[in-house]
């Protein structure tokens, strides 16, 4: 009897939120509106907050949702196979360090703004900085024109942004209960996530494409559908019970399947269960919207909200522009990223149930969560024609750099580097950053005793005797700055020599064409500088007064902005060696429109004739928008044997040779442009 009257409440649960689902979903597809955004409404409806006579059990449809993030993440999988997931590393983690880095430092200033504990501060910052992978899995599923480039970015950076949060969560469970922060806890952390991952990749690689191949050749659509479904469930009780995520679980089991190469045909059966169980994750985030609750905190959440869309817009496309992907993906990816998701859930109901913070800061984290899923498929929409605006209005010396920077950063990433060949420079680095996060710690906890035993042993006054320990500690780091600072150096020029031929690489060494290749090299050092001092900030904030972590990100974006100048001025000022070469390399008798020309300390410079009746000729640069509509950068005109600058006012003419630089996909439809056809009028008469 018992048995039946809760398996009667179960299916009246599941019943009402499916069919409340069902008539939001038509309606808000009918207005041409995301479906998520008709979930999130129908979780409201059926929600505890809201007094209409139509409720479910929150706990039950709790349950239920788990399921919808194991499908959702077993989906997601399918479409990364395991060696596009260690291709997309490099690019994936260092946007994830510095989005992360700048949102836990944003979180934690606001927090302290806000008159929030310390603690507090530190877990909204965490909870701030980690995206929903379900939440844009859905998102992008509803937008079929989404380059496969942006979906590798995107979800590369979300999986790297899944992997720090286990490790965020094992260093706030230390603060929270006391025990502290420690080499040896963060090591174990970090050693034991690193062996479950080798342990699972590396057995599941051994079982599962094999087993999805034999299942796949019964050629019984029902019997894949359930082996394939059993080993997602598999994998993330496996991966729960080892104390991480069922979503990683299922993410990495999707990824597993993914290597049989029967990834399609799996993807279609799952397609059904993976849009139900979807669809009640979404509705229970909606009935954890208390209304009541947020309008007393309405302040904050806005302030949130806001911190959300703007930090990690502002994050994720400054550090994908720098990472080399081109301004059209890193824009887009920029938009896409702008919401948190059920990492966040976690992070702040860990500091609630750990009593470290207040009850609030929980109802906070699931109202932002809301709020940013509501706008998230109305910012991805919005992100092509806002990446066209930027991409237009972009100076053209920036955007002539950026597309060379772009070609340089492509070219890095398809070159196999010797570890032991850059070795030292990773541990200049840091091991840089590492000592300077130390000093400054240790000086922050024993700061009043220091203070005090230099006011015992000079006489000096207390104000003075605090100067004297800053400048003492800011001398303790300096050796250790400079040591970063000419690692990442050394670092920069290693990689650009690399991806240079070796005739090229010899006449940059000696000095040739020094200007051009370290405008290029310039960037790279201050990338790999940002890397490291962007989640160093966030890892000494809350040792720091808030104002003088302001001031070091002030100073800091200056000097970026004054590295960014001089590249440009440096590249420009070398532009007599690029019309030098370009004469040769671009000239009407040498340049084909298939191949690439490697210009020693620009980068790789794509040639792309204009032929007779190209619609390009006649007009100008700026008219065809080629930036603004491809990303790719146009640097150089060869035109009767002489060689312009390219200008957005130049006017293109039939013969020209335009040599354009940037990302592979942006060059591709950069020259698709530039080589179409005026459409022709055909006239037919008749005979009268």
């Amino acid at each position: 009897m018992l048995f039946q009257l809760v398996t009667h409440t179960f299916l009246e649960d599941l019943g009402m939120v499916l069919c409340v689902a069902a008539v939001t979903t038509v309606v808000f597809d009918a207005i041409k509106q995301p479906v998520v955004v008709g979930y999130l409404i129908a979780g409201l409806i059926v929600g505890p907050h809201v007094p209409v006579p139509l409720l479910a059990d929150p706990n039950r449809v709790q349950v239920l949702s788990e399921l919808g993030v194991i499908l959702l993440m077993f989906a997601l999988g399918l479409e990364f196979s395991i060696r596009k997931l260690i291709r997309l590393g490099p690019t994936a983690g260092f946007v994830t360090a510095l989005q992360v880095g700048l949102m836990i430092w944003i979180g934690y200033v606001l927090g302290h703004a806000m008159g929030w504990t310390e603690l507090e501060s530190i877990f909204i910052g965490v909870a701030l900085s980690i995206s929903s992978t379900t939440i844009v899995a859905k998102a992008f599923g509803e937008q079929r024109d989404l380059s496969q480039q942006l979906r590798d970015l995107v979800f590369g950076v979300l999986l790297a942004e899944d992997l720090t949060a286990v490790m965020l969560l094992a260093v706030l469970t230390a603060l929270a209960s006391g025990s502290g922060l420690s080499a040896r806890m963060m090591l174990m952390t970090v050693g034991k996530l690193g062996l479950f991952l080798v342990a699972l990749v590396g057995g599941g690689l051994l079982i599962v494409p094999r087993t999805v191949r034999l299942v796949v050749r019964l050629q019984r659509p029902e019997t894949t559908l359930i082996a394939s479904i059993g080993i997602c469930f598999g994998l993330s009780i496996l991966a729960e019970h080892a104390g991480y995520s069922v979503a990683l679980g299922a993410f990495l089991a999707g990824s597993m399947v993914a290597e049989s190469g029967e990834a399609q045909g799996i993807e279609h059966l799952v397609a059904p269960l993976r849009d139900i169980f979807g669809a009640v994750f979404f509705i229970s985030v909606g009935m954890m919207l208390d209304p009541a609750q947020l309008a007393q905190h309405w302040i904050a959440l806005v302030v949130l909200v806001l911190a959300v869309i703007f930090g990690k817009f502002l994050g994720v496309t400054m550090a994908s522009l720098l990472s080399g992907v081109g301004i059209h993906p890193a824009v887009q990816a920029g938009m896409s990223l702008t919401q948190i998701g059920e990492f966040s859930f976690i992070i702040a109901g860990l500091g609630v149930s750990m009593h470290a913070t207040r009850n609030f800061l929980y109802t906070l984290a699931v109202a932002v969560s809301a709020i940013t899923t509501f706008t998230t498929p109305f910012m991805i929409k919005a992100s092509v024609p806002l990446a066209r605006l930027i991409a237009g209005h972009v100076p053209s010396r920036l955007g002539a750099t950026q597309g060379m920077y772009d070609s340089l950063m492509e070219r890095i990433r398809r070159v196999a580097v010797p570890f032991g060949a850059v070795m030292w420079q990773i541990v200049m680095l840091g091991g840089g950053a590492v000592a300077i996060g130390a000093i400054l710690i240790a000086n922050d906890v024993d700061y009043l005793g220091l203070t005090q035993h230099v006011l015992a042993l000079t006489g000096l006054d207390l104000f003075e005797s605090e100067i004297v320990v800053d400048l003492f500690t800011l001398l303790l780091c300096a050796p250790f700055a400079a040591m970063m600072f000419f690692g990442a150096r050394s670092l920069a020029r290693s990689l650009v020599l690399m991806t240079l031929s070796e005739g090229h690489s010899r006449e940059v060494t000696s000095g040739a064409l020094t200007g051009p290749a370290l405008a290029l090299i310039s960037m790279l050092h201050t990338t790999l500088l940002l890397v490291v001092v962007v989640p160093l900030l966030a890892l000494v904030q809350p040792f720091l007064d808030p104002m003088e972590g302001i001031g070091v990100v002030i100073i800091g974006v200056i000097l970026m902005g004054i590295v960014i100048v001089r590249s440009m001025q440096r590249m420009y000022g070398q532009m007599g060696v690029l019309k030098r070469i370009l004469a040769e390399s671009l000239s009407a008798g040498s340049a084909t429109t298939s191949g690439q020309e490697e210009v020693p300390g620009f980068g790789m410079i794509t040639p792309v004739r204009l032929e007779a009746g190209a619609s390009a000729i006649g007009k100008t640069l700026a008219a065809i928008g080629l930036r603004a509509a491809t990303g790719a950068a146009a640097i150089a005109i060869s035109r009767d044997q002489e060689v312009l600058v390219a200008d957005s006012g130049e006017v293109l003419k039939e013969g020209d040779i335009v040599g354009l630089a940037g990302t592979s996909q942006s060059v591709e439809a950069a020259r698709r442009l530039l080589s179409e056809r005026m459409p022709t009028t055909v006239i037919s008469t008749s005979a009268s």
